[in-house]
């Protein structure tokens, strides 16, 4: 961060604190300072938009090292519940970094691909109700439209960012899928 962008980010954390009534912790205000930042172009990919926003480096680096990336530059169209630089930074560093191993490539792609969902799922889809798609790996996520956007009570911090093959909505946290053992699944609680 030079100089002049400390200044800016001081002013604009400010400014969220005193004209957002909800935002009464840091994180808030932090949630409320990246929902107002991003600026991506709508006429990339969802992954051409997710890099332009700056707030989704280690989603993508993810994305990268699983193999995922092909599949995400397809026709679509997709929504992507993409976790924030800042959900990868609440998870355990020791589990980042040992799921971004080649060895536990499979483990991260179907993590990721428990965050992709193959339709458009916006803040108007939704409305004023709860929806449950199903994800790309054949689970299902709740997607609640009734206080907010939230998926699996995750409020979706960056809503409705759109690209030419879907939909990014952004999150603060990781979304944990029903756990896979040896590539089976041991519930079916998710689906």
């Amino acid at each position: 961060m030079t100089k002049f962008q400390r200044p800016l980010r001081a002013a604009l954390l400010a400014a969220a604190c005193l004209l957002a009534p909800q935002a009464a912790s840091a994180q808030d205000a932090d949630r409320f300072f990246i929902a107002e930042t991003q600026t991506p172009n709508p006429e990339g990919d969802v992954l051409d938009v997710a890099a332009a926003t700056g707030q989704f480096t280690r989603f993508l680096a993810a994305v990268e090292a699983a193999g995922y990336e092909d599949t995400l530059r397809g026709e679509g169209p997709f929504t992507i519940f993409a976790p924030t630089d800042e959900a990868f930074r609440q998870m355990d560093q020791a589990e980042v970094d040992r799921l971004m191993q080649p060895q536990n490539r499979d483990e991260l792609l179907a993590l990721l691909a428990y965050h992709v969902v193959a339709e458009r799922v916006t803040t108007e889809s939704v409305g004023a109700r709860i929806a449950r798609p199903e994800t790309a790996n054949g689970y299902r996520v709740t997607v609640d439209g009734r206080d907010g956007l939230r998926v699996n009570d995750e409020l979706v911090v960056m809503p409705d960012i759109d690209a030419s093959n879907g939909v990014i909505q952004g999150i603060n946290r990781v979304l944990s899928p029903p756990v896979l053992v040896a590539g089976a699944r041991t519930t079916d609680a998710g689906r």
